[in-house]
């Protein structure tokens, strides 16, 4: 069966198709884990719960040709989640036994011992994620979209991080590997290192990629050889273990309560999905690590400064906190200098300190763009100290008689400063 007739079989729970999509793919599936994990146990859960993760969730992919790199994604996610707090990528310094392939291999098995060390050391320099796309490119056979759909990223965004690795791969090991293999096929380059102690120093290494940028020969090897050294220098896929597909298809077929609950809280620890049907991928557990790292340094600084800036307020207003509010009310009160403080409650704080500001803005007022009282009386009932309030406040109101006996003759008898008299009446609408 081709892909689209095996997602149609598991989508209708065919086990056939299950088992179909385990023979074509569950042996690269479990190098990629172990790869991942660098534990075989390990490996084989991620590879079983990858294969129940697709009995429960395969038939929503919008694309059935994407079973491959659908597989790997579902298998990332699985292995990244065993990774927790470790962080993701495989083990370099195992031992590979690969073969360079169409290079020119020395004859000395201490050049190539060398070579092959050289190598690994590049791919050590090389960070997780890059080391994890060479692999899935050159081991795995994932390239552009699919490779961009494993990774849950973009495609430019694959393509980035592609371009990236080979130039950090061709940069450490280009004039390396046109040195190695380059002299048979360029008189130039032979010439150039007829005196070659097979050290690649600085110098010349620079000598090297000058000659391989301007040559076409040894550019095209430096190109063609990059693949095939990658290959030499990476650890070989481990082996499938022959008991996992009867584990996995039996579990994916059995019906006991027990099997049912596992495979359905597989199903759901593997969610969210994408409207495509791959699963939304898990970040590195590393990069997770330094984001939550960097997120509580930022809290520090901001609790840092908030802190500097209470303390510097504290310094240049004064500890004492009540001062403050007594300046804000004293602010509010009139500025006659003859009014009462205001009552205060049996903690010494104010009773109520809105009615305040509401008073001084009515006495601030015009008396003749106050409005008439439509009751004689507040809802409260006034203290004692409020009968003494408005005696006090009655006091100072009669400020207008140097304006009555103004010699300016009017006709009118009423004089106009007999109107704005009755404003004590007017002030128990304002409550203190």
């Amino acid at each position: 069966m081709d892909d689209r007739e095996v997602v149609a079989a598991i989508a209708a729970g065919d086990l056939a198709g299950l088992a179909d999509a385990y023979d074509q793919y569950a042996e690269s599936l479990y190098g990629y884990c172990h790869w991942m994990l660098n534990d075989p146990a390990d490996a084989a859960d991620a590879v079983q719960d990858t294969f129940v993760v697709a009995a429960g969730r395969l038939g929503g992919l919008r694309d059935p040709r994407k079973l491959h790199p659908w597989l790997y994604a579902v298998a990332r996610n699985e292995c990244r989640r065993r990774l927790g707090a470790a962080e993701a990528g495989p083990d370099e310094a195992a031992d590979a036994s690969g073969d360079l392939g169409d290079l020119d291999d020395p004859d000395d098995d201490t050049d190539r011992a060398e070579l092959r060390r050289r190598v690994r050391s590049a791919l050590s320099d090389l960070d997780p994620d890059e080391r994890e796309v060479l692999s899935l490119e050159l081991q795995h056979d994932l390239h552009g979209a699919d490779l961009a759909a494993v990774l849950g990223v973009s495609r430019n965004q694959a393509h980035t991080l592609v371009v990236r690795t080979r130039d950090e791969l061709e940069k450490d090991l280009g004039a390396l590997l046109v040195a190695r293999t380059g002299r048979r096929g360029c008189r130039a380059l032979d010439t150039l290192l007829a005196d070659w102690d097979g050290r690649l120093t600085a110098i010349m290494r620079k000598r090297i990629s000058r000659h391989a940028d301007q040559c076409e020969v040894c550019g095209k090897r430096r190109r063609g050889t990059l693949r095939n050294a990658a290959l030499f220098g990476m650890a070989p896929l481990a082996v499938l273990p022959g008991w996992l597909r009867e584990d996995v298809l039996g579990l994916c077929s059995d019906t006991s309560p027990p099997a049912l609950t596992y495979r359905q809280e597989v199903t759901r620890r593997a969610g969210p999905f994408v409207p495509n049907g791959f699963p939304q991928a898990i970040g590195s557990p590393r990069r997770r690590a330094l984001v939550l790292a960097r997120i509580a340094a930022a809290a520090g600084i901001v609790v840092a400064v908030t802190s500097a800036g209470i303390i510097t307020a504290l310094a240049l207003t004064g500890s004492h906190v009540p001062h403050s509010l007594d300046a804000v009310r004293g602010s509010s009160r009139p500025a006659t200098g003859s009014a009462p403080a205001a009552p205060t409650g049996s903690a010494g704080t104010p009773a109520i300190a809105s009615p305040t500001v509401s008073q001084s803005t009515a006495a601030s007022q015009d008396p003749a763009e106050v409005p008439a009282p439509s009751a004689p009386a507040t809802t409260a009932k006034p203290s004692p100290s409020h009968s003494k309030t408005a005696s006090a406040s009655a006091t100072p109101t009669p400020t207008p008689p140097p304006t009555v006996p103004t010699p300016t003759p009017t006709p009118t008898p009423t004089p106009t400063a007999t109107t704005p008299l009755p404003t004590p009446s007017t002030t128990p609408t304002f409550p203190l």
